[in-house]
């Protein structure tokens, strides 16, 4: 067995697969319908998939040994969406990936069981922690939370729920005492100020308590459609965001694009190097100085052994 001794991670968000197909009547709801409004008065037009093509062409070009996707593949989390993203899932050569839902995957209270199950190759449950996803790769392991709940029409705000608070801190913990870097993986930003009221992550207080006292070496997270760096208050552990995957080119920060993540230990600690690419106007994929931080010496977690 082949121990990798750096893992290469391809982060992409809310990549906004094209609505094709017709939803189920039982699906019709008012905020589908506001929400098919916008995707045919305007989202399409800012979402395309020759634009993902490109992305996702350039992150499978590099070989990475993961491959974490932070949400919103969906546009109103219907049944067909579902399906056709599995089709394409299933057609791109994916490494080990892993999935964790966005808001618009879980649009509206229904039993999702059966969308869920389309999509079981890349969820990834935890025998010991089912409220979680975890997917592992050398010393590497990614942790994925699910912040997607129905909310009300005009509202995108999600929520972790104490139970799932409870076993991330387990996990963390679990992590930690096997010397792993821990890898955090949401939807909604776990950081103030970079989206708006309406879209907030309702209970991030009590995130931030969990990764206060757990510690984390990196969290990753999508949502804003923008290329941030930020940091989970209170610590120094690196919060990292994409833009959309499917976004039209323009601005830097939200044109589309990905971000490859080195993680390598170090005698000191952990060596993790972030670089955003982004999709020109030109249609080539470039490297950005947005992204470009080298968060060196980071502690390596402590052996409880």
């Amino acid at each position: 067995m082949t121990v990798l001794t750096s893992v290469w991670i391809a982060h992409l968000s809310d990549l906004h697969l094209p609505i094709t197909g017709r939803l189920q009547i039982r699906e019709i709801r008012l905020k589908r319908i506001l929400g098919l409004l916008s995707w045919l008065t305007r989202r399409r037009h800012i979402h395309h998939l020759r634009w993902l093509s490109c992305v996702i062409r350039d992150a499978l070009s590099t070989h990475p040994d993961l491959l974490a996707v932070t949400g919103d593949l969906t546009n109103l989390g219907a049944m067909v969406e579902f399906r056709n993203a599995r089709q394409w899932l299933d057609g791109q050569n994916l490494p080990p990936t892993l999935i964790v839902p966005g808001n618009h995957e879980i649009l509206v209270r229904e039993n999702y069981a059966q969308k869920q199950a389309l999509w079981a190759p890349w969820l990834h449950p935890a025998s010991l922690y089912p409220r979680l996803s975890c997917l592992s790769a050398g010393n590497v392991i990614l942790i994925g939370l699910n912040t997607a709940r129905p909310s009300l029409p005009f509202l995108a705000t999600g929520a972790i729920g104490k139970a799932q608070l409870d076993q991330l801190a387990a996990c963390l913990r679990e992590a930690r005492s096997k010397g792993l870097c821990r890898v955090v993986l949401l939807h909604h930003p776990p950081t103030r100020c970079l989206v708006v009221w309406r879209k907030r992550l309702e209970d991030l207080q009590a995130l931030e308590e969990v990764l206060q006292r757990e510690g984390a070496e990196l969290v990753l997270h999508g949502h804003s459609h923008r290329a941030t760096v930020s940091h989970i208050a209170g610590t120094d552990i690196p919060v990292i965001s994409s833009s959309s995957a499917s976004h039209a080119p323009g601005h830097e920060d939200s044109a589309a694009g990905w971000n490859h993540i080195g993680i390598e230990q170090a005698p000191a600690g952990w060596n993790i190097t972030v670089q955003r690419r982004f999709l020109a106007p030109s249609g080539t994929m470039c490297d950005s100085p947005l992204l470009q931080h080298y968060f060196l010496n980071r502690p390596v977690p402590l052996s409880s052994a």
